[in-house]
């Protein structure tokens, strides 16, 4: 086992162990909404419009016409999905009232306030009813989830029979001369950037180390078959750095 997982990615939080993770990263991302695009980008080196681009249209042979985006935090994936799948409508939910007030308003500016409509929900406790939706994407946000196993089963049942899942997570490298420039890019420049776009550092330092703590690979792929998913690709990016799992109820 790879040492990194063996951190309990859920006890990863921003600010203090005693209150719920939840509660706290409603909190950072409130706080961090005005940089999150730009440090996002910064990130994933400006990739992650192309990871984006490309996991979407592994979705576009099932041609899903109701798609839950799940911490869809300023909507950018939903804006991504509805112009590479052309869906009947999206739906985004986030744990953050400010982040999705920002993409209330990127979602204005490109004329798809009828198509996307974005609501506060916490994952692991939806009120959608059953199968409402033919897929559901998360991007760069299970790392967040509290209670995964709940957030998983949550996703599950309100998915159709046959309905896909898609996730986008970021993965540490592990080797060579790319783990020794990611270390240093993260460590020295991202931290840097992070100072100069925000007060608040812890909220960049807990993106960093939850990336660290969370299982990806065959670990999460195995969680995900435990609650009743079955994968049916998976595809790293850019050298390793992002993964791709689409998996189906």
């Amino acid at each position: 086992m790879n040492k990194k997982n063996e951190v309990d990615f859920t006890k990863v939080k921003p600010y203090n162990q005693d209150e719920e993770k939840t509660a706290q990263l409603a909190r950072m991302f409130n706080t961090i909404s005005d940089k999150y695009d730009k440090f996002n980008d910064i990130m994933t080196w400006g990739l992650a419009r192309m990871w984006r681009k490309q996991s979407l249209l592994a979705l576009k042979a099932y041609n899903p016409q109701y798609i839950l985006d799940i911490a869809a935090g300023t909507a950018d994936m939903c804006i991504k999905s509805y112009k590479y799948l052309k869906p009947t409508h999206v739906t985004g939910v986030d744990i953050s009232e400010r982040m999705l007030e920002m993409g209330r308003v990127k979602v204005a500016k490109v004329n798809l306030t009828d198509k996307i409509d974005l609501e506060v929900q916490d994952v692991s406790a939806m009120t959608f009813a059953d199968a409402s939706f033919d897929a559901a994407t998360i991007a760069f946000g299970i790392r967040n989830f509290e209670k995964l196993d709940a957030s998983l089963q949550q996703i599950h049942r309100v998915l159709k029979t046959g309905g896909h899942l898609l996730i986008l997570e970021m993965n540490e490298p592990q080797k060579g001369l790319l783990f020794k420039g990611y270390k240093l890019y993260t460590r020295v420049f991202v931290r840097l950037t992070a100072k100069y776009l925000s007060s608040d550092e812890k909220a960049y330092d807990y993106l960093q180390e939850s990336m660290h703590a969370f299982p990806n690979g065959e670990r999460l792929i195995a969680i995900l078959a435990n609650n009743g998913f079955t994968l049916n690709k998976n595809h790293k990016f850019s050298f390793g750095v992002c993964s791709m799992y689409l998996v189906q109820k």
